[in-house]
């Protein structure tokens, strides 16, 4: 039974069956402690860099939607602006070469949902399977250039570029390794999807990531996740919010509509009785 449960192996995306332990899922053993190279690495830039409000909004939005899909899947994990470390050999003043990479989002399949300092690739014991950078004009150039060439000489099969400030036809652009681990991005292509947005796929993730027309208002986020397995964009939270709200303000107005229907029916009887009385 044990030797069964340890071979099962889920599709991207499927909840873990009832009764399956984290420890069976996708065939290994998840590492719930830190690693002594998590421990004794650090964990933060002494400087860290601030985001504007389109970039935060995008990560955030596309995070959250993200650890809402997956909530039942405790091997994947969903982390943001943390620390990769990728070079065993980094030391922060001995052999600062390598430094650890940050990326604004990245997904992991096969390794445990904790809480982690940093992650570090050979204690997990792979690199991540997705990555997405959101790209500001302080960090542009090693958006574009050096960190695609260190995502890709680590084996990172996929890489995500967003440009906020962009229109939607150029904002966002998706790269697929091919090759393996030290070989080249190539691009994914845009597509159409229903209802006119358009998006770029992930293979690794099997959703579309889409850009939408930047706007004024704080609520709009320009950036979202296509499932086409269920043809629905995955909510935000803000959506999911505001929804709620809604739903909430329908059932007062119900319930107030019902209350002065029924007052307006004992009324009416009071007023038969009278008449009936008269």
């Amino acid at each position: 039974m044990a030797e069964a449960m340890r071979e099962t192996r889920l599709p991207l995306g499927a909840p873990v069956p009832a009764g399956l332990p984290a420890r069976a899922v996708n065939g290994a053993a998840l590492r719930w402690t830190a690693g002594p190279d998590e421990l004794r690495l650090p964990e933060c830039e002494e400087v860290p860099v601030p985001l504007n409000t389109r970039q935060f909004v995008a990560i955030v939005d596309c995070f959250e939607s993200l650890r809402r899909h997956w909530c039942d899947r405790p091997d994947v994990l969903v982390s943001s602006d943390q620390f990769i470390y990728w070079d065993r050999d980094y030391h922060p003043k001995e052999n600062p070469g390598n430094p650890p990479l940050a990326p604004d989002l990245y997904v992991v399949f096969g390794v445990p949902d904790r809480h982690r300092r940093s992650y570090v690739v050979w204690e997990a014991p792979k690199p991540p399977d997705f990555v997405l950078e959101v790209v500001s004009p302080s960090t542009r150039r090693r958006d574009e250039k050096e960190k695609p060439c260190t995502y890709a000489k680590i084996g990172v099969p996929e890489f995500f570029l967003y440009h906020p400030e962009r229109e939607p036809e150029s904002a966002l652009l998706g790269f697929k390794l091919c090759g393996g681990r030290g070989g080249k991005y190539e691009p994914l292509p845009m597509e159409q999807l229903p209802g006119g947005a358009i998006g770029v796929r992930s293979e690794v993730l099997g959703l579309y990531l889409c850009p939408r027309r930047p706007r004024p208002r704080l609520r709009h986020t320009s950036l979202r996740w296509y499932d086409p397995a269920a043809s629905k964009f995955l909510p935000t939270s803000f959506e999911l919010a505001r929804g709620k709200r809604r739903a909430e303000a329908r059932a007062e107005a119900l319930a107030a509509r019902a209350a002065a229907a029924e007052a307006k029916l004992a009324e009416l009887q009071a007023l038969v009785e009278k008449t009936q009385r008269g």
